[in-house]
């Protein structure tokens, strides 16, 4: 359920009113079980057109998207990866009337209100903004956005438990941001982006099959001058961050892969071993068995960055590589 809550951890959390927003939401849907339904029934009223682009979906969970007035599919043949699918539905569903194009994640659980505070009076030097990403207890989570990657963050993330990184980690870490805070970047998830800038930047990088492609737009709206903004009056759950044992391995093996596509040379070889590090400590001390089994296969891809080399690319049998780079693809099941 795109809106589902558990228990009182958000009683005093209340968006306000929806209202429609000059905005096309953008979602790509894999697979997607149930959720897409009653996501869109969140979004439609509060954006002028939702599109969804369907990535080549097996389980029919595309079908909610069919006869509608507010929504428009896209159906592919192929899963061409996410920054393809985004850029392809902004192409083909945007018009004048859009301010915004909004990335939503078809496992993002969407409240009413939510799309209608997250665009709600930004400053026009702001091209991107994002959602606070928070768990089931409304506790904020550091995949909500952070500072633009380097070896010196990463080293910081291998020794460093992320809850104490302040502001020298990758990711955003306590204290959170309260109120409209600027970051290098803010993830994907539930992402607003002017259509202007959309466009003239390039759209999103392409070379990104899946991950990564958020925190490269945001450094290009900066590069360009503009503000990347973190709304933490949004508190919006990624299913990912919470999601089974195989689907976060394979999200933690892909986001290895895409942030990869980022260091060339000596920076390659050192962010393998740097990240290398980190995992062989979480494979041994993470509290949680998802977090050490993850770590333990994400060693390989460690060990392949340390030779210079980029690692195989996790893709599913039905993918479209299109203009994506990296390293061989391989088979891999999931979405």
């Amino acid at each position: 359920m795109a809106t589902s809550r558990r228990g009182k951890p958000f009683a005093d959390y209340h968006p306000g009113p929806p209202a429609r927003q000059p905005a096309l939401a953008v979602v790509v849907n894999y697979n997607s079980g149930d959720r897409l339904g009653t996501l869109l029934d969140v979004l439609e009223p509060e954006v002028r057109q939702v599109v969804v682009v369907d990535n080549a979906s097996r389980d029919g969970s595309q079908e909610p998207a069919k006869g509608r007035e507010r929504t428009t599919l896209i159906q592919n043949d192929k899963n061409r990866g996410f920054a393809a699918a985004v850029n392809q539905g902004a192409q083909q569903a945007v018009t004048d009337q859009d301010d915004w194009i909004v990335l939503v994640n078809d496992d993002a659980h969407v409240r009413p209100g939510e799309m209608t505070e997250l665009l709600r009076d930004v400053p026009s030097d702001v091209a991107v903004v994002a959602a606070m990403q928070v768990n089931f207890q409304d506790k904020p989570l550091s995949e909500s956005g952070g500072y633009d990657p380097s070896i010196l963050r990463y080293l910081v993330w291998s020794l460093v438990p992320v809850a104490l990184h302040y502001r020298f980690g990758p990711w955003v870490s306590r204290p959170f941001p309260k109120g409209d805070a600027e970051l290098d970047w803010v993830s994907g998830a539930m992402l607003g982006i002017r259509r202007g800038p959309y466009f003239e930047l390039g759209m999103l990088d392409e070379k990104y099959w899946m991950y990564v492609e958020d925190v490269d737009f945001c450094r290009k709206a900066r590069k360009a001058g503009y503000r990347v903004f973190h709304r933490s009056s949004v508190h919006l759950i990624h299913e990912v961050a919470a999601g089974d044992r195989e689907r976060r391995i394979l999200s933690g093996l892909r986001s290895v892969e895409s942030l990869a596509l980022d260091f060339r040379g000596w920076r390659l070889r050192a962010l393998g071993l740097v990240l290398g590090l980190g995992y062989v400590l979480r494979a041994g001390f993470a509290r949680r068995a998802t977090e050490r089994a993850l770590a333990r296969t994400c060693l390989h891809h460690c060990v392949e960055l340390m030779k210079g080399r980029f690692p195989e690319r996790h893709l599913p049998p039905d993918a479209d590589p299109g203009r994506s780079k990296g390293g061989k693809p391989v088979t891999a099941s999931g979405s």
